[in-house]
């Protein structure tokens, strides 16, 4: 151990050291400024006293970042790559749910709601349009795009993917 310098060993530790410090201040402040939301989609009953029942497509976002963040758009995708179709969902502020744009503080929950109208219109809409085949289903993505350029991807719950096929195959039929 005589021919070990310990000074330039201390050096090295202690270099490495502040390189770690350093690298972990930057992640902290990195990860501090991202917008994260977390949420999910699928088909929801809505009930009151007095009300009819209303089959809608729900959309539920909550921000769990601690930076505010604005949602200004949801929109949808089926397929990928070069053969990915896009639509977008238009929500106006109303009893069961949000307008766009909505603010999201940290810990906020956001939720959009289209009603799926009688015998499913919205889905057999839906399925004539983006000409929807079971392959589309499987790559269906609801896409929650914030003011800072952040987008979250949604996969929908499979009650809804199960109606979206089930009026797909129908319409094809008809």
């Amino acid at each position: 151990m005589a021919g070990i310098q310990w000074g330039s060993v201390a050096d090295w530790v202690s270099g490495i050291g502040s390189l770690s410090a350093a690298v972990v201040a930057l992640y902290v402040a990195l990860s501090a400024r991202r917008i994260r939301l977390q949420g999910y989609c699928g088909e929801r009953i809505i009930v009151g006293p007095g009300q009819p029942k209303v089959d809608v497509f729900s959309i539920s976002v909550t921000n769990i970042s601690q930076r505010p963040t604005v949602i200004t758009n949801i929109g949808f995708t089926f397929g990928i790559w070069r053969r990915k179709k896009h639509g977008i969902i238009t929500f106006m502020p109303y009893q069961y749910g949000h307008g766009i744009p909505n603010a999201l503080s940290d810990g906020e929950t956001g939720n959009w709601n289209v009603p799926l109208g009688e015998d499913r219109r919205w889905l057999v809409d839906i399925a004539k349009q983006f000409s929807v085949s079971r392959f589309s289903v499987f790559t269906w993505r609801v896409q929650v795009h914030t003011s800072n350029g952040g987008t979250t991807t949604l996969r929908p719950e499979k009650n809804i993917r199960q109606s979206l096929l089930t009026c797909a195959q129908q319409s094809a039929k008809g």
